[in-house]
């Protein structure tokens, strides 16, 4: 049976898990539009740049792409060892605009799939504060409010939070105004350029801990058949998700003593 053909835009497909994106849809005989800040040679139909710190970048390019697609892949994101107020910019804001941006350009049924992480555990016990974030819709506002936050409280971890809450917030409306799924993935440790900017942040220990409990760190392999399922129709029924693909290192934390077999 022949595929039908979709139009996918992949935000931040210059490297890592969006290059990985862009190629797998691609390779599947996908319209595929690559974006990311910088130029790349990701494999593609076609290349865009576009600067999620600039709410006018992204205006943009959303004016310039026009209506028709089927699904938005948000992979993008910076980590914690690039600046607090870019970080949370790019990882939530610059995601957030894109994704309101491009509910009207999306096909009944089409979807939206942003990648966030498991560094956002805990994002349920802090929904009171993230809803302070959610707020907010300017870069000037969101660095103000990052400037009050405690500093000792990971900045990269905040970002996917507010990602997983505000894709879960914006499900239902999205259903029901546009016919358009929203979910998140939240990958564990990956084997990417920035898995060194992690261990700068994360602690290498912690990492290697994570490592050792699995087996090993992820692939993008691992990672994009994941987004290309949420994204799916066989996945029509599946909205206001976050799906954690970390081999079980969550669970193992959170689950309690395992079943002995």
């Amino acid at each position: 049976m022949n595929k039908e053909r979709r139009k996918i835009v992949v935000v931040g497909a210059g490297s890592g898990i969006g290059a990985a994106a862009a190629a797998h849809f691609h390779d599947q005989g996908d319209h595929v539009l690559a974006v990311d800040v910088r130029e790349h040679d990701t494999l593609a139909t076609e290349r865009a740049r576009c600067d999620l710190r600039d709410a006018t970048s992204i205006r943009a390019l959303l004016d310039r792409i026009g209506p028709g697609w089927d699904m938005l892949a948000h992979v993008a994101g910076v980590p914690g060892t690039a600046p607090p107020a870019d970080v949370l910019t790019v990882n939530y804001l610059g995601m957030r605009l894109m994704a309101e941006g491009m509910l009207p350009l999306l096909r009944q049924g089409g979807s939206i799939v942003a990648v966030a992480s498991t560094a956002a555990l805990g994002w349920d016990q802090r929904t009171g504060l993230l809803t302070g974030l959610l707020e907010l819709t300017d870069a000037h506002a969101v660095a103000k409010w990052q400037a009050a936050q405690d500093p000792d409280y990971p900045v990269y971890s905040t970002s996917k939070q507010a990602v997983i809450l505000y894709g879960k917030r914006l499900a239902g409306p999205a259903w029901t105004k546009y016919g358009v799924r929203v979910n998140t993935v939240s990958p564990g440790p990956v084997e990417t350029p920035i898995l060194t900017d992690f261990e700068q942040t994360m602690g290498k220990d912690v990492l290697d801990m994570c490592r050792a409990t699995v087996g090993r760190h992820a692939t993008v392999d691992d990672i994009v058949p994941v987004i290309d399922f949420l994204g799916s129709p066989a996945a029509r029924w599946i909205t206001g998700q976050d799906i954690q693909v970390d081999a079980g290192f969550i669970n193992s934390m959170v689950a309690g003593a395992p079943v002995q077999l």
